[in-house]
Parts: structure tokens; sequence; C-alpha cells
């Protein structure tokens, strides 16, 4: 097991971020917790201000650096010649060495697949989407051509690649489909446990929702969900924390002067932990599009880690880990009504409700535990020849 050397690569942030920076996080803690060598190489990626990550540093035993702030048309030679730099220094022949990238590779990062390929790497794709054409955001023209050709040199890539993680049952079949000599590891999302108990007495019902704000997260439909729930006399608030595009937030303008509609832009991990653990119904709407039925929401086993009711939409592989009414809330995607009904249910049945919440919990202590996910993606790794 200690014979791995493992380098994540990819846009995303790293060690504070979003979804993507989390999957990765915590397979580094489970990485750090079993003396394995591993390091993260943040590529070109849209800088969040409020995420205050240094350029490099060492999270544990992980090595990371962050060379997207080289990435312009001034510094774009340095750009390449830190990341080619970078992946040398890192490269040890004297163990396996693993270079992970994201679902894709950007036309501008093709270069370190060839580079690393050449130096001996082993490649490998941690498949969480199915293309970045489905991934439910309002794309400008230039992008768009952008994202196509971004999937040219993905499918390209994955040609020569032996083996990838994938994130749904989906996934695989399309990759056991387009490239059947392929070597594939269904990996879920890993969370550590954030249940803390169960704060009671609340005389009005918090509801959650964390994540992005795109078309594809159902955040509208939740909205009117709570809306008709309000009418119906349930006592509630829906707090909402995460940021989006512009074009996408512009669905908060309704409910900006509601008292029952809380929007706290985005959170620390720390506050987002608190504001989990003190909600009574924590809700994952996505609707029901390409992009949430090949992809998993990480939000779901980061909710369920809490101990608390989740509620969730019946997209992707969710019906393969939860049942309705047992271990969460399961509704149809795109339904309003069925929101509602399920926050009613809540209301009237506040007993129930944290018994089904400990379900789940155990579900994802099963399923999406940092120990039982590391050891099935460290044993892939180790599969490889």
């Amino acid at each position: 097991m200690t014979n791995l050397n493992i380098i994540f690569i990819g846009p995303f942030s790293f060690p504070l971020g979003l979804a993507s920076t989390k999957r990765r996080r915590y397979m580094v803690d489970y990485i750090n917790d079993h003396g394995i060598h591993s390091h993260v190489l943040s590529t070109h990626y849209n800088r969040i201000s409020s995420i205050n990550n240094s350029i490099s540093g060492r999270y544990g035993n992980c090595q990371y650096y962050d060379i997207s702030i080289f990435f312009s048309l001034k510094k774009i030679r340095k750009y390449y010649l830190e990341g080619i730099n970078t992946l040398r220094n890192w490269y040890d022949p004297s163990k396996n060495n693993m270079l992970i990238f994201s679902t894709g590779i950007s036309v501008e990062d093709y270069f370190f697949f060839i580079y690393a390929k050449k130096i001996g790497y082993k490649i490998l794709f941690d498949q969480v989407e199915t293309s970045l054409k489905t991934n439910g955001r309002n794309f400008s023209l230039k992008k768009r051509i952008h994202n196509i050709l971004n999937d040219i040199v993905t499918n390209k890539a994955y040609k020569h690649t032996k083996a990838s993680f994938v994130i749904s049952s989906s996934l695989w079949s399309q990759n056991r489909d387009k490239y059947p000599n392929m070597k594939l590891c269904l990996l879920p999302n890993s969370t550590p446990v954030l249940y803390s108990g169960f704060s009671s007495g609340h005389e009005y019902l918090n509801l959650l929702y964390s994540g992005t704000f795109a078309h594809k997260d159902g955040v509208g439909f939740l909205i009117e969900g709570v809306k008709i729930a309000l009418q119906r006399g349930v006592k509630c608030k829906l707090t909402l924390t995460g940021i989006g595009n512009e074009e996408d937030m512009e669905l908060l303008e309704e409910i900006k002067n509601s008292d029952n509609f809380i929007y706290k832009g985005y959170v620390t991990d720390r506050e987002l932990k608190q504001i989990m653990q003190n909600s009574d119904l924590l809700c994952m709407t996505r609707t029901n599009s390409l992009f949430a039925n090949y992809g998993f929401p990480f939000k779901l086993s980061e909710y369920l880690s809490t101990g608390n009711l989740v509620l969730a939409t019946k997209v992707s592989d969710v019906t393969n880990y939860l049942i309705d009414k047992e271990s969460a809330l399961l509704i149809d995607p795109e339904n309003s009504t069925q929101i509602a009904e399920a926050i009613e249910f809540v209301d009237n049945n506040r007993e129930k409700a944290i018994g089904i919440g400990l379900k789940g919990l155990r579900v994802m202590k099963e399923f999406f535990s940092i120990e039982s996910v590391g050891n099935k993606f460290i044993s892939f790794l180790n599969s490889i020849n």
C-alpha cells in the first residue's frame, strides 16, 4: 500500500473549496492516515476570493501547489513550466506513480497529460459527470465551443488511459460501452461523520439547501415547495448557502425580503457544519437532467452524515442507497408539491423523522465513510499494473 505515490490534478482549489475539492480532500484524509504519499496540483479554475487557500503548502503529509495564478496570456509560459517542473519533481521512480485527473481535460491542460504519460505516470480519471456540455449551466457560445473541444481531447485521453473511477452506475455503463478495455471502479463520495445529537424544540422547521444555484440544482422547485408548505400552515424557514453564476442567482430576488428564506452566501466548512447539524430537513433537489443522472450529489452523503433527515430527488443512484421514509424522504425531481408534502410530513412526524435520519446515518457509514471509500480507492489503485 505504501508503495503508491498519488497525484491529483485538475481545475479545483485545495484544501478548501466546494464539492470537487472536498471529494479529493477526504481521499487525502484517508491517504494521510495510512502513510501513503500524495500531492495535489491545482490547474486553472475560477478562483473564489472567499476561499482562503495559500498557493502552496502541506495538508497533513500531502503537498499541494496551485498554478492557476499563472494562467494568463502574460504568464502562460510560467504556467506550463511550473506544471511540468512540479510533475517531474513529484515523480518518484521508487514508487508506483498515479496521476489522477478530474472528469475531463481542458485543451489547455492536455499537454500535462502528454508529459506525465511520457515520464512514466500511470494516468487515471475520476469521473463525476458525463460531459461539460450537460452540467446544467447556461454557457456563452464561446464557452460552449470550448467545452466541445475539451470533450474531444478528453475522449482522446480516455482511449489511452488504463483505468477510471466513476461516481455512478450510469457512468459505469457509459464507459463500459465506449471504452471496453478500460478498468473501472465505482467510487461514491466519502465524508466524515458529522452527527452530534439532535437539537430539539424548534418552533419553526429548519430547512437547508447548500450548493450551487443552476437549473440542474432544482432550487426554484424547492423555493416553490416551501411556499406551498407555508400556505398550508407549516411553520418553516429555508436557509440557503453557496454561490452561483450571476444569472443563476436571480431566483433569489423574489425571496430576499421574506423572513422565511435566509440566504447566507458562501460559508466556511465550520459554519456549514453547524448549520447542517441544526437543520431538521436537509434538501437535495436536483432536476431530472443528464448531469443529475450521471453524477451523484456530494451534498447527499454530507447531509446523511449529520444524522438529520434528508430530502432527496430520485436521480442517479439515489434509490440504490436510500429507501423512502425508511432512510430518507425521496421524491420525484422537479415536483414542488411533493416537496411541500415532505415538509408537512416532517412537521407532523417529528419523532419518526429523527428515526429516519438515524437510519440515513447508518447508510452513510456503510457506503460513504472515509474509511470504506478510501479502502476501495486504494485497493483499486493497487490492482492497476
